[in-house]
């Protein structure tokens, strides 16, 4: 009596809940992902051997340009809703809700706090293009120094989310300059960070090959 062979046909595999995790993946993504704001100043930091990482939150980060204007720009919208509250109240700046809500997003800025109103009612398009002259520094009182008032005001507010739990670190102080910015520049900004007490900061570089590695194996 003959062997009865069965048929033999390939091996087939659904791949139906495959596609349903993947294309719920992408919608999480995109409906949950946050674009970054668009910087208003491009510095193009010297170069150095260090190999320090920054933490990649909880920094509070001091930018000076080529021409030595001064911008700032700290992580983290709790605390930014809660500095700016407080600089509202304290310096009587005029902000509505909705203003303060932009601050708390914006990003970085760089103008005066009189000028800070308009700089966030313009269009988002548009903001990179505001005449921005730097936030002032007044290296004779620092007490009039606009610059330590917003350092000095944004520490204190991330020590109060962090009290709140809203944040789990204090701010990492950093400064990212142009790698032609005049030294003058630097060393106003360095001296505000000392007469407020902050003598834990970090220099921002590019990193570049250490000397001698191109002939190691």
């Amino acid at each position: 009596m003959p062997k009865h062979k069965p048929k033999r046909s390939a091996p087939t595999i659904d791949m139906t809940a495959m596609c349903d995790v993947a294309f719920l993946l992408l919608t999480f993504f995109m409906l949950t992902a946050k674009a970054k704001p668009q910087e208003l100043v491009v510095v193009d930091t010297p170069s150095s051997i260090s190999e320090t990482k920054l933490p990649d939150a909880g920094t509070l980060t001091i930018m000076v340009d080529k021409d030595g204007k001064v911008f700032l720009d700290m992580a983290g919208q709790h605390t930014r809703m809660d500095l700016i509250s407080a600089m509202n109240s304290t310096y009587q700046m005029g902000l509505t809700q909705k203003e303060m809500n932009v601050f708390s997003i914006v990003g970085g800025f760089g103008v005066p706090r009189n000028q800070l109103k308009r700089f966030l009612d313009v269009e988002p398009s548009e903001r990179a293009k505001f005449p921005s002259t730097g936030i002032p520094i007044d290296s004779v009182d620092v007490n009039k120094s606009e610059l330590a008032n917003w350092i000095h005001n944004a520490r204190l507010s991330q020590f109060r989310m962090k009290q709140e739990g809203k944040v789990k670190e204090e701010y990492v102080i950093v400064v990212k300059a142009d790698a032609n910015t005049p030294y003058p520049a630097v060393q106003s900004v360095i001296n505000t960070l000392v007469d407020i007490n902050v003598n834990k900061f970090n220099l921002i570089t590019s990193m570049e090959g250490k000397p001698g590695a191109e002939g190691k194996k």
